[in-house]
């Protein structure tokens, strides 16, 4: 490669929050290069997980994790159209709605105080009837809940589409992907960057910044020690063929959940393992899986399991994403650690890291998202 220029700013991973913020950056007129140690970019936890966007409204946030979550949610209409508009490519953006969903009593009460929550912030939120949830989803049996509240305002996009979208919005703006390009050794001088030795040469630029998902901390430690607590956390999914309209709305049990695509595919997941850099899926929590799909809409059992994959999602020790400038290096920042809101935070972290690399202010405050924390 051996491309040198001060202006460019260096994306360090090509998952959907480094895609997201050359994105934005180049239709800010910037120049704008993504390095990708993979073979393709955004074939990680970006493409693996189910794309669920769940309602948020920015000015009622009672964090600056709330808010970046609203205003995310306030520009994905935005970006599915435009997106759609520049590259031809349908996202699967849909506003579908979810239905949250309590069997016992001691998750109905848990379920209950969520909702409270959310009704308090502005967010529609509503308790339906038996009768209701029937009316709504006629493959469920009502009697088998405690509890269950219909979220209008939940909406869903096709992660692998979306991450094909944003790759080739990126270069029709002028971004340059360099993909299967490893960095090998982040040189440092004085506090500052002053280029990357890679797998496929050197690189230089002006600005730097690190959105590698589970990988990021690694990274980091060749500049700076500083702990993050980013470590990768292994998530498994099925994907069931099933007819059209079986679900119509995202299904939620705790942590896992149906997704329903236009065309009957339906997505079960997920999990959370902490097995370290192993991908790769299990007949045990493939089993679980399933158990769950079924258990909740016993039709799926008629249908095929055609397809399981995981993701490693990038975690961080207090479930908050690491987005700001690092600690005494001049040119360095980081936007990492978004766990399984990647997809959902992507567009409001690539705007206020655009603000931020561009030495605009933010309305978001970066002391809660700081990397030294």
């Amino acid at each position: 490669m051996n491309q040198s220029s001060s202006n460019d700013i260096i994306m360090i991973g090509g998952g959907v929050i480094g895609l997201s913020i050359a994105y934005e950056l180049a239709c800010r007129g910037k120049q704008v290069r993504i390095l990708e140690r993979g073979e393709q970019v955004g074939r990680e936890a970006s493409w693996a997980g189910a794309g669920i966007l769940p309602p948020a409204i920015p000015d009622s946030a009672l964090d600056p994790s709330e808010k970046l979550r609203g205003i995310s949610h306030q520009l994905h209409p935005q970006w599915a159209e435009r997106l759609q508009h520049e590259t031809g490519i349908d996202t699967g953006f849909h506003r579908c709605g979810g239905i949250y969903l309590a069997r016992k009593p001691g998750e109905a009460a848990s379920l209950a105080g969520y909702v409270s929550l959310l009704n308090q912030q502005g967010i529609q939120a509503s308790e339906i009837t038996k009768y209701e949830l029937l009316d709504l989803e006629p493959t469920l049996d009502p009697d088998q809940f405690h509890a269950a509240y219909l979220l209008p305002d939940e909406l869903t996009l096709r992660n692998p589409r979306h991450v094909k979208a944003l790759a080739k919005a990126c270069e029709l703006h002028g971004v340059q992907i360099y993909t299967e390009c490893e960095i090998l050794d982040i040189e440092c001088i004085n506090g500052s960057i002053t280029g990357l030795q890679t797998t496929s040469g050197a690189v230089r630029g002006g600005k730097y910044c690190i959105a590698a998902g589970a990988w990021s901390s690694t990274l980091l430690k060749q500049v700076i020690d500083i702990p993050t607590g980013i470590v990768p956390i292994r998530g498994q999914m099925i994907l069931v063929e099933g007819p059209k309209n079986l679900i119509r709305h995202i299904l939620n049990e705790g942590s896992r959940y149906l997704v329903p695509r236009a065309d009957g595919k339906i997505l079960a997941g997920s999990c959370e393992e902490e097995v370290g850099f192993q991908k790769g899926t299990t007949p045990q929590m493939l089993e679980q899986l399933a158990n769950f799909a079924y258990s909740l809409v016993p039709a799926l059992k008629e249908y095929e399991i055609t397809m399981s994959w995981s993701g490693l999602r990038p975690g961080s020790f207090d479930g908050v994403p690491y987005i700001g400038k690092v600690p005494n290096v001049d040119n360095l920042f980081m936007a990492s650690g978004h766990f399984r809101s990647g997809i959902h935070l992507s567009t409001g972290t690539a705007v206020i890291m655009a603000d931020l690399l561009e030495g605009k202010e933010s309305e978001i405050n970066f002391e809660h998202f700081r990397i030294s924390r």
